[in-house]
């Protein structure tokens, strides 16, 4: 490329310097309006030294690994992930990976450092799962490094070791999360059909939908009684203070059969919403989705130009109720029912303890429970119960004899 030139026209300075040609064609890259000679050059090598390099404002070679941390945040974190992944990977830039390492240059960061920040957290008490956790925030940003960015040749996260931790005997076992038939019971008469919480308790039991899709489910869309099926294509979300229907956690949509018990309580409810809608006339509070996804409500005099939904929980006058209302549910529950260890995912590791434990093909299980992948479903929602481990004993006794 051609050196930087300037010259003055008129009262003003101006740089120029010449482009990569196109079609052929030389193209020159110009700017004016400097009232000084030194104001012009001083833009003029800056400009330059950015379209050498593609646009970007600094050299991979020299750049510290918090400044790239702040430019893989900008262009990849907040334009791909999830407004939650965003507020995770944010903090953990902040308060953990930028104290330690963010000094260093990128190109020169190696294996010994980054293990030596992982074994100091243990040496601080962080958890074996907090210490995955904040190696995979690292190691994502410097895989984007290697590709698509091409400034340093390999990740030095992939030849870091997790140390070992002594696993906490002390910690909740997996069967203290899963609710069992008299607890069931006991939480449905706690809150009853009618109640705000008694479709998504009933939900969440039934489908094993996470608490988020359980919200964002939309009576009228989303049901197709014909075929017996509940489609989940939204969670709600909450960014910024605004709800919107965001893709489910890793994108996966699916389409769930019902049982003829569920599906009876999800007509039901729609029958009796219209009716409270009648009955409240004008003052009920309807639902809207705006174009940009984000949930709107208003009077139901009020003409809005957008697509009506039914949301699955709302109070009786229609306000809409959320994942955070379940809050007050979960308290209730520990408080007065004195279930201590229940919260809303107990309802999904129910159900597919459920279905694991009476037969049910772990493709189908983690199918209908949405994970993206199988280990996900065979670590951490069907779990070794005690009717497992009887069931097996049958089945070597049949076996043997």
């Amino acid at each position: 490329m051609g050196e930087l030139r300037t010259r003055k026209r008129g009262k003003y300075w101006e740089y120029s310097f010449e482009g990569a040609k196109i079609d052929g064609k030389r193209k020159p890259i110009s700017k004016s309006g400097f009232k000084t000679k030194a104001e012009a050059i001083k833009a003029g090598t800056q400009a330059k030294a950015e379209y050498d390099n593609t646009g970007r404002s600094f050299f991979p070679s020299t750049i510290s690994v918090s400044d790239y941390l702040d430019y893989w945040y900008e262009n990849y974190v907040m334009k791909h992930l999830g407004y939650n992944t965003q507020q995770d990977y944010e903090s953990k830039i902040r308060l953990h990976i930028k104290p330690i390492l963010g000094r260093y240059r990128l190109s020169a960061l190696e294996p010994d450092a980054i293990q030596r920040w992982i074994d100091d957290k243990k040496k601080h008490g962080y958890s074996k799962n907090m210490i995955k956790s904040l190696l995979c925030c690292l190691s994502g940003a410097l895989d984007y490094a290697v590709i698509p960015c091409k400034y340093i040749t390999a990740n030095p996260c992939h030849y870091v070791k997790i140390p070992k931790i002594p696993i906490d005997t002390t910690q909740k076992t997996h069967t203290e999360y899963i609710c069992n038939q008299e607890d069931y019971s006991s939480i449905l008469k706690r809150f009853p059909s009618g109640s705000n919480f008694y479709l998504p308790i009933v939900t969440g039991y039934h489908l094993g939908t996470r608490l988020g899709e359980i919200y964002g489910f939309d009576l009228l869309q989303d049901t197709n009684f014909k075929k017996h099926t509940i489609s989940v294509n939204h969670q709600l979300k909450k960014e910024h203070g605004t709800w919107f229907y965001r893709s489910p956690k890793y994108d996966s949509t699916r389409e769930l059969m019902m049982d003829p018990k569920f599906e009876t309580i999800l007509k039901e409810e729609i029958h009796n919403r219209k009716k409270t809608m009648l009955r409240y006339g004008a003052y009920y509070m309807k639902t809207y989705l705006l174009p940009d996804n984000s949930i709107m409500q208003s009077r139901a005099d009020i003409e809005i130009p957008y697509p009506e939904i039914m949301p699955i929980s709302v109070k009786e006058n229609g306000v809409l109720l959320t994942p955070e209302s379940f809050k007050y549910c979960a308290r209730v529950i520990h408080e007065e029912l004195g279930l201590v260890n229940f919260h809303s995912h107990c309802l999904r590791h129910t159900h597919g303890t459920i279905l694991a434990e009476n037969g049910a093909q772990p493709k189908t299980v983690m199918e209908r429970l949405g994970h993206k992948d199988i280990r996900t479903t065979m670590n951490r929602y069907i779990f070794n119960t005690e009717k497992m481990q009887k069931d097996a004993v049958d089945i070597f006794i049949k076996a043997v004899q």
